[in-house]
């Protein structure tokens, strides 16, 4: 399933991981879904990694995760233009490259890289031209108001929420202003409820989203990839990458299952170069 190259540099990632105290702190004392972390990472890594770099990798995770949760608390603290000073922007011409040539707007493909927090709000305040132009489909935390009160910096840096039920006619109407809409595509979608299909994820069908690659069929909007992480000096960094060709089929059933496969590889090769930095938390193969 992975190439040599792939191989090596995973092997040589995992030899470089520096595991935190509150990596320990958390993996050992506070071990929420350690369970579900390992076999993931069994399930992806098994056949090329041994027990102990698997147990490497899930600490340096865990190590990511201890510096999100000190970035965050932080984040109530710090100034705009403090938080601002934390983003490295990349790419961000294959955005603009749409908005010059007059196309609906843009979606976005992305999943729970780096500081999802964090990063988002440091790349748009870096990015002063796309404030307010930049939505993402996901649910409300609890109530709007609560929702408003815990993401309160996330609204200052003029990003905007779609609550994911129902949010159809709220994304045509971004897409219709030339707005960028960006859809997390790294957790589990209902085969029952008709959110999702069935489609490989790393060798192994996983119920993936289906109504970015509808929307892009019906629309012809364009898609792209983005994603954070976070380098090792702390700074984040926010990339935008090409457009996505859409791939044709001999019907609409396997346009949309081979669209969506190319949205999974290219979550897959993201995980691949950063493998700590992805939440390893969700229940990603739970139809298999």
């Amino acid at each position: 399933m992975f190439t040599d190259e792939e191989q090596k540099h995973l092997k040589n990632y995992i030899n470089n991981i520096k595991v935190s105290l509150g990596g320990q702190f958390l993996f050992y004392l506070i071990p929420f879904r350690k369970k579900v972390v390992l076999q993931n990472m069994q399930k992806v890594f098994g056949d090329i990694l041994s027990n102990s770099e698997i147990l490497i990798l899930a600490k340096g995770f865990y190590s990511h995760v201890a510096s999100s949760l000190k970035e965050n608390l932080l984040l109530r603290l710090m100034s705009l233009k403090q938080i601002q000073s934390r983003a490295i922007i990349k790419g961000e011409n294959y955005l603009w490259e749409l908005v010059d040539n007059k196309i609906k707007g843009a979606i976005l493909i992305t999943g729970h890289f780096g500081n999802w927090e964090f990063a988002p709000i440091a790349g748009m305040l870096k990015m002063p031209k796309w404030q307010n132009r930049f939505y993402v489909v996901r649910k409300y935390i609890g109530t709007k108001w609560i929702e408003k009160i815990l993401f309160r910096r996330y609204y200052q840096a003029g990003l905007n929420v779609i609550p994911k039920k129902n949010a159809l006619n709220n994304v045509m109407d971004a897409l219709e202003a030339h707005n960028a809409v960006a859809f997390i595509m790294d957790q589990h979608a209902s085969l029952k409820a008709k959110d999702g299909i069935a489609v490989d994820f790393f060798g192994s069908k996983a119920g993936t989203f289906r109504s970015p690659a509808m929307i892009a069929s019906y629309t012809g909007v364009p898609v792209l990839g983005f994603r954070t992480y976070r380098q090792k000096d702390g700074k984040h960094i926010l990339e935008f990458f090409p457009q996505m060709p859409w791939i044709k089929a001999s019907s609409p059933k396997e346009e949309l299952a081979a669209n969506t496969r190319q949205y999974n590889q290219f979550i897959e090769k993201l995980i691949l170069e950063y493998p700590d930095q992805w939440l390893w938390m969700h229940k990603r193969w739970k139809n298999t």
